[in-house]
């Protein structure tokens, strides 16, 4: 008996320590994948991208981005990537729709070849983390406000004294806005686009739809219910600039987008492309600045 029982405990402690190993080399296996992983952040090329072609990361917001009905991407930000890297012998093109807060993990991970210009404002923070090609859109900020809020919120500034619940996109910058003109994190609610943060709007779940200029002016005018709204300007609008953002190590890539911008703002092929989607006034202030300096500030 006990001879049986020393031949049970024996096996279950083998089975434990089976198990165990089993266990210690699952963890081995997810840490080695984790340090050896950015040995696969291979550069993509300009040669690589002319035979494989590229993939745009782009959020769902008209008339920066969408994806249009044949598939691909377009709208002002996608057109001038294209416009840019045909410059460079670069025909195929693709796109992937994704938040704001998502495009700069999928660039570093490489499951976007860049993110669309138009998409994120250039940042200090950002440039630690991507390579931003040159400026090509430059935009403010605006607000859509319930009527009995119209003459009380004129700007940013007054949000918080005003204690209403502000809607922002997931990942923009006018989150950090928000907060640093003193909203509490609890009147700040995220929506994923543009277009659901309208919704919530009209549905009464917030009462200020904070956005960019460009695009917040587009939803008004076609989204929203005028007679229960209104559109306002920030008084306190800090304009920033947005461009095409790179994996660290496609500098290649990026010189070569850089390169074609010179060569479609000569052409007058940059200014046709904002007027087609109206957005001809984000080019204001765009050749004034220099990724440089906006990284640096």
């Amino acid at each position: 008996m006990l001879f049986s029982i020393k031949i049970e405990w024996g096996t279950a402690m083998l089975r434990r320590s089976q198990r165990q190993l089993s266990r210690f080399s699952r963890v081995l296996l997810v840490l080695f994948v984790g340090v050896t992983a950015p040995c696969y952040a291979f550069a993509q090329t300009v040669k690589v991208a002319k035979s494989d072609g590229v993939t745009i990361a782009i959020a769902n917001e008209p008339p920066y981005a969408l994806m249009g009905e044949d598939g691909s991407p377009t709208g002002a930000g996608p057109e001038l990537d294209k416009a840019i890297l045909r410059e460079a012998g670069i025909t195929k093109f693709a796109g992937a729709v994704m938040e704001y807060g998502a495009m700069i993990p999928a660039v570093q991970s490489k499951r976007a070849s860049f993110a669309s210009t138009g998409s994120l404002l250039i940042t200090p923070e950002r440039c630690s983390a991507v390579n931003f090609s040159e400026p090509l859109i430059c935009d403010g900020d605006a607000l859509i406000v319930a009527n009995s809020l119209a003459g009380k919120v004129q700007g940013i500034k007054d949000l918080a004294a005003a204690g209403v619940r502000v809607g922002v996109c997931g990942g923009c910058t006018a989150q950090k806005k928000a907060l640093a003109a003193g909203v509490p994190e609890d009147k700040i609610v995220i929506f994923p686009d543009a277009t659901s943060g309208v919704k919530l709007l009209a549905d009464g779940r917030i009462d200020v739809f904070l956005y960019g200029t460009i695009g917040t002016t587009d939803l008004y005018g076609r989204l929203v219910d005028k007679t229960k709204f209104k559109y306002v300007d920030a008084i306190d609008t800090t304009p920033g600039c947005q461009g095409a953002a790179f994996n660290k190590n496609d500098t290649e890539l990026r010189d070569a987008y850089n390169a074609g911008i010179v060569k479609i703002r000569a052409s007058g092929e940059y200014l046709s492309i904002l007027r087609r989607f109206k957005m001809e006034g984000a080019a204001i202030g765009s050749d004034k600045v220099s990724t440089a300096q906006l990284c640096s500030k």
